[in-house]
């Protein structure tokens, strides 16, 4: 069948009756053409009332847009209140566990969770774990996934509002760090430390199950990675020594330094948690060179500014066919940058010292108010 011969439906009486556009709708999608330009300038067709996304034939897919999504996590207080025990994220370093390793591994990359009141939740549609295609008929849990084809393209956004960063050990600031970027292994660094937030993907189950959220990098999605691949904020970053003691960054965790020209961070929201000391303290205590966000009316040495609102986006590309199911948003423990003087690299790594350790570590809690995800998953164009 070439162009389509279709029944006017603009009656004198204004009525559009059902039937008549039903039988336009099937006569485009029996067509071997499509929607095309002929139809389009001898019937007047409007491509978007045709869409039919279910149709077997490629030219006849319809809508641009497969589908689109929204949701936001429903966490909003009051200036000055204080968030729950759940929406505060932890670096990697723990100074209250008394052994010698105060590192908590899982800090590393954690799920952003909490719910509108501010408890974690592991199911689909709470937090920022967004069920792609919407749920299934009956279900409040189960996605409907959306097919991918080669070429479409996934398009994620998201914001995070950055209540506070509180330091975890604040009785003697002079612990804290103080040089510009980290070249050696005294860990003293000002002003780059920042906690990294990036969504992941399920292609594996439409209940959304945590073990099954992985990077854009991960070849099992059928994502295109063109070089230089998506990098994960916690790949490829070894715990630096495993706190405790002086840990040599060119040596031990840190030859697992990531470079920044490696691999793509267009998909990185980098929220700044930027503070050092003056090298003493006085009797106040509050000498700490600090920049950074907070709400909440502490003490004058952790408040400076207000929340901030960090967003990011992301655009992916398909290149094997594969069912979408959820997305969601992590967020790493503590980066740091560092100066590798022997390969003469720029890059980042997890903190591992705490600021109890001679090493001068820096450690503490990202406090998360609103969070929220979205994403559209565009056809490839031409069908």
């Amino acid at each position: 069948m070439g162009s389509v011969n279709l029944e006017k439906f603009y009656p004198a009486n204004g009525t559009v009756e059902a039937a008549k556009v039903n039988a336009n709708f099937n006569a485009v999608a029996g067509s071997s053409q499509g929607v095309n330009d002929d139809n389009v300038a001898t019937e007047g067709l409007i491509r978007d009332n045709f869409a039919n996304a279910n149709s077997a034939t490629a030219y006849n897919k319809g809508l641009c847009i497969k589908h689109a999504a929204f949701q936001e996590n429903g966490y909003t207080l009051a200036t000055g209140s204080a968030v729950s025990a759940n929406a505060k994220y932890h670096s990697l370093t723990d100074n209250t566990i008394a052994t010698a390793n105060k590192t908590d591994d899982a800090n590393k990359r954690q799920e952003i969770a909490h719910n509108s009141s501010g408890a974690t939740s592991t199911q689909q549609g709470i937090g920022t774990k967004i069920p792609v295609g919407g749920y299934q008929d009956g279900s409040t849990q189960r996605s409907n996934g959306i097919a991918l084809e080669v070429g479409d393209v996934i398009h994620v956004y998201w914001n995070v509002t950055a209540w506070r960063w509180e330091p975890q050990y604040s009785a003697s600031w002079a612990t804290y760090v103080c040089e510009l970027i980290d070249y050696s292994s005294v860990r003293g660094t000002i002003l780059n430390y920042a906690m990294c937030i990036w969504p992941e993907f399920n292609t594996q189950d439409d209940l959304g199950s945590n073990a099954n959220f992985t990077s854009a990098s991960d070849s099992t999605h059928g994502f295109a990675r063109t070089s230089p691949g998506f990098a994960n904020p916690d790949d490829g970053v070894a715990p630096l020594g495993g706190g405790g003691g002086v840990s040599d960054p060119n040596s031990t965790g840190l030859n697992n330094l990531m470079p920044f020209a490696d691999k793509r961070r267009d998909h990185w929201t980098w929220v700044p948690v930027m503070m050092g000391s003056c090298g003493s303290s006085n009797v106040a205590g509050n000498d700490t060179v600090c920049v950074m966000m907070d709400a909440e009316n502490g003490p004058s040495d952790t408040v400076i500014g207000g929340a901030r609102n960090c967003s990011g986006q992301t655009y992916i590309t398909v290149d094997t066919a594969k069912t979408l199911h959820s997305i969601q948003l992590y967020v790493t423990g503590l980066m740091g940058l560092h100066y590798n003087t022997s390969s003469n690299k720029n890059g980042t790594f997890i903190e591992d010292q705490a600021s109890t350790n001679t090493s001068g570590g820096i450690d503490g809690t990202l406090h998360i108010e609103r969070a929220s995800i979205g994403y559209v998953v565009y056809r490839k164009e031409g069908v």
